[in-house]
């Protein structure tokens, strides 16, 4: 008698939840689920913070009671959140925190100045009374190849000189910089990085990946206040873009010092904080660092990764080549991590319940990864783990249904198609550009990112560039694929795609209601989209006065 009278009472309260009325209901609106089951709808309900139900204009209207909100949406474009699934926040503050700022150089971001101008800039700064002189760099003072260290010291003296690129990757030194830094002519080589060194052996003051981040809290004193601050005003930013979701790549921070910044704010979207897989003692330490902070996250916050950047860039030419540079027919790039150190980050991640991200470039590194990943477990096993492989521009037609079959998943990033070659070069071969319709007709799912180490990248110029491809039109996205790679796709590349990325019932209310339809609107237009209305968990982060949301009148 007792379970049955328990089993009315359940049975009840199901039936009185059922029969509740949504906290919200959206009608009038065009509606883009990013849900295959049902593609397009016009209106939906929202409640606890989940969609509860999509359907027409009238079902839907009827489930409204008194205390509903009614967003009458006049026909605009709806939207799951978009997630922005590659970011550098905080990644310049370690530089900024050295009284002056940066100096500023002439022709950035491309191609940067020349050596000559980079050294005339250093020798009048270093004119002035200060300390550390600093700036960020193009690919022309990346490529020089003359002995920075040495020219940096001529310059500047016994002033400490940083130069960094801005895409990262690559730091120049000079000698009292070293000093400060604590770093001898027998430093080694850390995990994931190196030093460049003369005929001789000498430090030349080229630091490279993770060596660039060595002995950094010698000079800087970590700030989660100054931390806190980029991340409310980028929160601010991605609101006002219907930008829900934030995969922040957490380079040159430990993820406890990111998650007591995040922690001084009150989060309004959801966080994935990558852990870095670099400038760290051994493989292991990335893991339990991500273990240590697991139980301090605030609300809105998880963590993920680590993600390890096994080779360089095409831009200061590090990234790992099966052809040489046409500049350096000697050089082909190189690898961060050798045979040994790739295996284990592999191997562990195989038995760990987190994701794996991996930054990988160069086709001859991308197909090292592939096959070593193939030589250490099924592809099914891997298919299950759903490796992240961001940019993934070394993902080449022979190597395609390969990555098809490990079943990894592509973080794209689309201004980097604007990324003009060296004075001279030839254009590349369309076969060796990076692709993205190929990627999703082969079956690899795809997200895309800004990679900005700054101020973050309008998702708008983005999709506007993945629609055009203007080097590549063949691999240009239509506008439903580069929409859905900003939403189902990027659920679905951080294993988030059973919690949210569609409007559909049970999933996160995570919404944007935008200026005008993405999917119609010239492509020139398209940077200038703006969210009217933008909800996480089904909560206002962002609402635009100009969004007309008048109560509708219950029949």
């Amino acid at each position: 008698m007792r379970f049955k009278l328990h089993l009315t009472w359940a049975v009840g309260l199901l039936c009185n939840a059922a029969l509740a009325a949504p906290q919200i209901v959206v009608i009038h609106a065009n509606v883009f689920t990013a849900d295959p089951a049902r593609p397009r709808v016009e209106a939906f309900a929202i409640d606890n913070g989940r969609f509860s139900a999509v359907g027409t204009n009238a079902d839907i209207l009827a489930m409204a009671g008194a205390e509903t909100r009614v967003i009458d949406a006049a026909g605009r474009l709806v939207t799951p959140g978009l997630t922005e699934a590659h970011v550098h926040l905080g990644s310049a503050l370690p530089m900024l925190a050295t009284p002056p700022q940066p100096l500023s150089m002439p022709g950035m971001p491309f191609p940067g100045p020349s050596g000559e101008e980079a050294i005339a800039a250093v020798t009048a700064a270093a004119k002035t009374p200060g300390d550390w002189i600093t700036a960020f760099i193009g690919p022309a003072v990346a490529r020089d190849r003359r002995n920075w260290r040495a020219a940096l010291d001529a310059a500047a003296g016994d002033r400490p000189v940083m130069l960094r690129a801005f895409w990262g990757h690559t730091t120049l030194l000079n000698s009292a910089a070293l000093k400060q830094l604590g770093l001898g002519e027998d430093v080694a080589d850390p995990l994931g990085g190196w030093w460049g060194r003369d005929a001789s052996g000498r430090l030349d003051g080229r630091a490279y990946e993770s060596a660039e981040w060595e002995h950094w809290d010698r000079i800087v004193t970590p700030d989660a206040a100054r931390l806190a601050a980029v991340f409310q005003e980028a929160e601010q930013r991605y609101a006002r873009w219907g930008v829900t979701s934030i995969h922040l790549i957490n380079n040159g921070k430990s993820v406890q010092f990111t998650a007591d910044a995040l922690a001084q704010l009150k989060v309004r979207q959801k966080w994935t904080v990558y852990a870095w897989g670099g400038a760290l003692p051994n493989v292991a330490a990335a893991w339990a660092e991500m273990d240590a902070a697991a139980g301090h996250l605030p609300q809105r916050v998880r963590v993920d990764g680590p993600k390890w950047m096994l080779d360089g860039t095409p831009i200061e030419e590090n990234a790992l080549n099966h052809a040489p540079y046409r500049d350096r027919p000697d050089w082909r790039g190189r690898s961060n991590f050798n045979d040994a150190q790739l295996r284990e980050i592999l191997q562990t991640a195989l038995h760990r319940p987190e994701g794996l991200i991996l930054h990988v470039v160069g086709d001859a590194e991308t197909d090292r990864l592939f096959g070593m990943m193939e030589a250490l477990a099924p592809a099914a096993t891997w298919a299950a783990k759903r490796v992240r492989v961001e940019h993934g521009d070394g993902i080449r037609r022979n190597t395609l249904a390969q990555a098809v079959r490990l079943g990894v998943v592509v973080t794209q990033n689309p201004t980097h198609f604007l990324h003009p070659l060296p004075n001279g070069a030839p254009p590349r071969p369309v076969d060796q550009m990076s692709m993205l319709r190929s990627l999703l007709k082969a079956g690899v799912p795809l997200a895309i990112g800004s990679d900005s180490g700054g101020p973050e990248t309008n998702p708008f110029l983005n999709m506007m560039l993945a629609c055009t491809y203007a080097a590549n039109p063949g691999e240009a996205l239509s506008r439903e694929e580069a929409l859905l790679a900003y939403t189902a796709g990027g659920a679905f590349v951080e294993r988030q795609e059973g919690k949210r990325g569609r409007i559909a019932p049970g999933l996160a209310a995570d919404l944007a209601v935008l200026s005008q339809d993405v999917l119609t609107t010239p492509l020139e237009s398209l940077p200038a989209t703006r969210s009217l209305l933008t909800l996480v968990d089904g909560e206002v982060v962002f609402e635009d006065p100009a969004l007309e949301a008048p109560r509708a009148k219950m029949q």
